[in-house]
């Protein structure tokens, strides 16, 4: 069917579908998972799993069932779907060709990335969704990326792919393993990869904005990382002093309480003009060093932040979202692992997957959010795809 002959329909199928399944065994949540994206036209899947599930048979009854329609994933710190915050489950959603005209890529062996690779495997993935594009590329057209949450290179591969992009919008977020920090993979034509990134580039007639933010407020005192090893994320002294001492003593907490959840529920953030991006420690080591999430280099000041309201601040910015462009059919969205924890620690949790689900949000708890040429962490990054309207003349 050709542009002209689309434009003739006076109706048109869904042009989302989304959908997921608590069922433990892999087999039958790829089985539940497909019966409720089933459409008639699909031009991609996109799922997020829980690590549990046996790999090799998730992937394989995903390939079974989807067949020849592109279909991309990755394991996940914990799972978003229609019903809310859904850790231990798989979840996903399907976009229309009637709707959306896709192109996919996957970078492999991130640890020996070529940037000029990169860009020119982005172009080609451009040219070739310009030749079958239904609405002008430029501003009818957004990126998504999946990337291996453990490779530690996230920030040199959003770089390349936001320099080839030039100008549609990237987001996305890093795969994660519920916290164990050892496994974590992308799915990408039928079978599972680590060290790899899944980028998938999407043209459609449906009106979309993405949004990308935190409700942290800065509380005034500084760290200074003095001895860091950039290439490993991690921070050996801040202030010249133990880089977890020091931590703890502007926190005022005790070695013995550091873990996910403290980190979560006293954050540090990176100041950038008047803007605040924050850097989520991972774990400490047993020299009193502390790992991170995102890129971190001697010299960078940390300021500790504060809660400014997590759902209240989501809570505005869909309403801001809702007058901008409707109500969503879907957010897709990439939501840090330390917003969850610190809405657990609060007490919140139930509030924030109600709000999720109100919003229609499929996505993951990821192990870092990317918007454009930027990883950061805390934040909610997404794209809100509103309701389909007519192909354009």
């Amino acid at each position: 069917m050709n542009r002209a002959e689309r434009r003739e329909l006076s109706t048109y199928g869904p042009a989302v579908a989304y959908g997921g399944s608590d069922n433990p065994v892999a087999a039958e949540a790829a089985k539940e998972l497909y019966q409720s994206l089933m459409m008639a036209r699909p031009a991609c899947v996109v799922f997020f799993c829980c690590v549990d599930y046996d790999r090799e048979e998730l992937g394989d009854t995903l390939a079974e069932l989807f067949g020849d329609t592109p279909v991309l994933g990755c394991t996940t710190a914990g799972e978003i779907s229609p019903m809310g915050l859904s850790p231990g489950s798989i979840t996903g959603f399907c976009l229309s060709a009637d709707h959306f005209v896709v192109e996919t890529t996957l970078l492999e062996n991130l640890s020996t990335f070529s940037e000029r690779g990169a860009y020119d495997t982005v172009k080609d993935m451009m040219a070739r969704l310009e030749r079958r594009a239904i609405e002008p590329l430029a501003y009818n057209s957004f990126a998504l990326s999946l990337l291996d949450g453990m490779s530690i290179r996230e920030e040199l591969v959003l770089s390349a792919l936001n320099e080839a992009l030039s100008g549609i919008p990237l987001v996305g977020g890093s795969a994660g393993d519920n916290l164990h920090f050892r496994d974590t993979h992308v799915y990408y034509d039928k079978q599972f990869f680590s060290n790899a990134a899944a980028i998938i580039l999407v043209n459609t007639t449906c009106p979309f904005t993405v949004l990308s933010g935190h409700h942290l407020v800065a509380a005034g005192d500084k760290l200074v990382v003095t001895k860091a090893d950039a290439a490993k994320r991690i921070v050996h002294e801040l202030n010249a002093e133990p880089a977890a001492l020091e931590y703890c003593r502007v926190m005022g907490i005790s070695l013995d309480e550091l873990s996910s959840t403290t980190y979560a529920l006293h954050p540090l953030a990176v100041q950038v003009g008047d803007n605040y991006f924050a850097r989520s420690i991972q774990q400490v080591n047993d020299d009193l060093s502390l790992t991170f999430f995102c890129a971190i280099d001697t010299g960078i000041v940390l300021t500790k932040m504060r809660d400014g309201g997590l759902v209240a601040e989501f809570e505005q910015r869909m309403d801001a979202v809702v007058a901008e462009i409707g109500e969503p059919q879907l957010v897709i969205g990439y939501d840090c692992i330390h917003r969850r924890i610190e809405a657990e620690g609060k007490g919140i949790y139930p509030e924030l997957s109600m709000l999720y689900q109100r919003y229609k949000v499929v996505g993951f708890n990821t192990y870092g959010e990317h918007c454009d040429a930027m990883h950061v962490n805390h934040t909610f990054t997404g794209v809100v795809i509103g309701e389909a309207t007519e192909f354009s003349v």
